[in-house]
């Protein structure tokens, strides 16, 4: 008897679980204009899919016809689970000696708005690192972005430098440190007034040019009332109802934002006359959305070729997994991945090595 009632509850939370499971697959082919909601379940979607395991599982152990659902739900999704998670240990330890190092970081202003300084601390990492580029976003400075600039060219010793700021009268942009000569730079416009950038640097890398572009996509631009209200901190019931409203608000907003830039992009980097691509950032979104398929779409995920384990970048109070990538062109062949927290602030340090094919056009 209580067997049954169970089951009465349980199959309804089955179907349920499903059908949003089933939506937030969904989420990398609908654009944000259409529905941002299904966006937030893609932000969802590893928990849905655990959930359906659960139900999965249950219906399975009493061998009920019900696992039916669940199961077909879980073989759909199932292969976007290596976009969170990579069951095999793809390290190698003996890395190719013509592979090319990159590393990537939100830099978070250095710490400047968290009253603390970790200038040094990044410029020490990206040393100890020793990779062949950088792509810093998020860099700031006080009073003079470019000193700033040189002070950590001089400090990593980086021969190549190319700086973009966000606007001629801001000490804030995005910053590429290079082993390789610059031949060119460029910025990828993105719709309407937005504090967030594209940029790229065009590199010799051997015999092969390299267009890397650093990213930083739409955030959702977070407030104080927001990390109290995800925190748990106590407000009266009217608060919470208006905080909650306003961040959800904004998130919908940035869907929108996020998806405009990502279009941008993904035009930008097809259009390439240099078809060695590299593509390094903070997308301020997770695998299963929009901004994350139009970009990535018939390129390479460094973390999917050659990472392993369950892989979060963002390490704030907001739940996210993965919303800093490093991506390439089908040519760019990743040996390793990895991620780090040794850089303070709200984002790991990625980097990989890569292997860099031939231009078709020289062979």
């Amino acid at each position: 008897m209580v067997l049954r009632i169970l089951n009465m509850l349980v199959f309804p939370a089955t179907l349920i679980t499903g059908l949003l499971l089933g939506v937030a697959w969904l989420a990398p082919h609908l654009h944000p204009s259409f529905s941002a909601w299904i966006q937030l379940l893609g932000l969802a979607f590893p928990i849905l899919f655990l959930l359906n395991l659960l139900w999965l599982i249950y219906w399975w152990i009493q061998l009920r016809l019900k696992l039916i659902f669940p199961l077909g739900m879980a073989i759909l999704c199932f292969f976007q689970l290596g976009k969170y998670v990579q069951f095999s240990n793809n390290y190698t330890a003996n890395t190719p000696s013509k592979a090319i190092k990159v590393c990537s970081v939100n830099a978070q202003l250095f710490g400047a708005y968290q009253n603390r300084w970790f200038f040094d601390t990044v410029a020490d990492v990206l040393q100890a690192k020793n990779a062949d580029i950088v792509c810093l976003q998020e860099v700031y400075a006080r009073k003079n972005i470019h000193k700033m600039a040189e002070q950590l060219k001089a400090k990593t010793g980086y021969p190549y430098m190319q700086l973009f700021k966000l606007v001629p009268e801001r000490n804030y942009g995005m910053l590429i440190l290079s082993k390789f000569p610059i031949l060119g730079k460029g910025r990828v416009d993105f719709p309407g007034t937005t504090g967030n950038m594209a940029v790229y640097a065009d590199l010799q890398a051997g015999e092969e040019i390299l267009r890397v572009y650093n990213v930083h996509l739409q955030s959702i631009r977070f407030r104080k009332t927001d990390y109290d209200f995800v925190n748990g901190t106590e407000l009266d019931n009217t608060s919470n109802i208006e905080q909650g409203k306003g961040l959800l608000q904004r998130m919908r907003d940035a869907y929108g934002k996020r998806a405009e830039q990502a279009d941008a992009l993904s035009e930008h980097i097809h259009t390439s006359v240099v078809k060695n691509v590299l593509v390094c950032g903070d997308f301020n979104d997770v695998p299963l959305s929009y901004a994350y398929h139009t970009v990535a779409n018939g390129m390479n995920d460094a973390f999917c070729e050659a990472g392993s384990g369950l892989e979060r970048t963002y390490l704030g109070p907001f739940p996210s997994f993965r919303i800093d990538y490093i991506l390439s062109s089908g040519g760019i062949t990743f040996n390793n991945y990895r991620s780090s927290a040794e850089i303070p602030g709200d984002h790991k340090l990625l980097w990989a090595d890569f292997m860099l094919s031939k231009n078709p056009d020289r062979e």
